[in-house]
């Protein structure tokens, strides 16, 4: 009788890996498909679920979508904080005061993409640079769009309201600028909402932009994916990544064929599009 369970284990494991890299590109490897064993197990549990089949049956049915969300929701972390790996939004600063200013300066659209935002405040900590770096008149050709595959997250960036206590304790100034506080929590001023757009992407899907970025935050995504996954979506956000844009990586990533992509390496998990 154990032998059977464990199998079935082994089994509703394998389907849980397969169901997982089809609708998010997810690679399960054998510690953090056992992790994630305990997750859908939790899931399973919470609806009254008997098996996994009950739940695949679900998912095949006309709620599926939201049952889809919750795998995705189970199997990735949403670990964030505002200016997070501080050093990528000071290289962003330099960016748009540098490489960029002639652009801003003709009042041409800039563009930056978080990628992996999240509940947002990694899109709403570069709409605070950003708005340190220009004055309030070019902040209007300003467009900063914050995707994520977790819809739940998104639904949270779009709300747009935090709790005080996400605040870093050196940066309080900073948020003091460009916050409305209310009771323990706060929200952004209104110019800076106004320079944010958050969609639900799933990231290795088709993305239905064709716009060029200056700039792109795509931190600890490819973490969960195979190598095959993640050399095409290097090469697919590289191609969308204008001359001298930057893309921003986790400090685990590496690109290891920066120079094919004609990228190179400007700082700490960062690199610059050159060719």
């Amino acid at each position: 009788m154990n032998n059977n369970k464990e199998a079935l284990r082994k089994k509703d494991l394998f389907i849980v890996r397969d169901i997982a890299k089809k609708i998010s590109g997810i690679h399960l490897n054998e510690n953090k498909s056992y992790s994630a064993n305990l997750k859908i197990s939790r899931i399973l549990k919470d609806f009254n679920f008997e098996n996994i089949n009950d739940y695949l049956k679900i998912i095949e049915s006309n709620e599926g979508k939201y049952k889809k969300e919750e795998i995705i929701s189970a199997l990735t972390t949403n670990v964030t904080s505002f200016f997070r790996e501080n050093h990528h939004f000071d290289y962003l600063l330099r960016l748009l005061c540098h490489d960029f200013h002639a652009e801003i300066m003709r009042d041409e659209n800039i563009r930056i993409w978080s990628s992996a935002c999240s509940s947002g405040e990694e899109a709403y900590s570069a709409a605070m640079t950003v708005a340190e770096a220009l004055s309030e008149c070019h902040l209007k050709k300003i467009k900063i769009l914050g995707t994520d595959i977790d819809a739940e997250m998104i639904r949270r960036a779009k709300g747009g309201v935090y709790s005080k206590n996400n605040i870093p304790k050196n940066l309080s100034e900073k948020f003091d600028k460009f916050c409305i506080f209310f009771e323990s929590k706060f929200s952004f001023l209104q110019y800076i909402n106004d320079l944010v757009l958050f969609r639900n992407l799933n990231i290795i899907d088709e993305w239905p932009f064709q716009s060029k970025f200056h700039a792109i935050f795509c931190r600890n995504v490819t973490i969960y994916f195979d190598k095959k996954t993640t050399d095409i979506l290097w090469r697919r956000l590289t191609s969308r990544l204008h001359i001298k844009g930057e893309i921003y990586i986790g400090h685990s990533e590496r690109i290891t064929n920066f120079e094919e992509l004609g990228l190179r390496p400007i700082g700490i998990s960062a690199y610059k599009k050159v060719v």
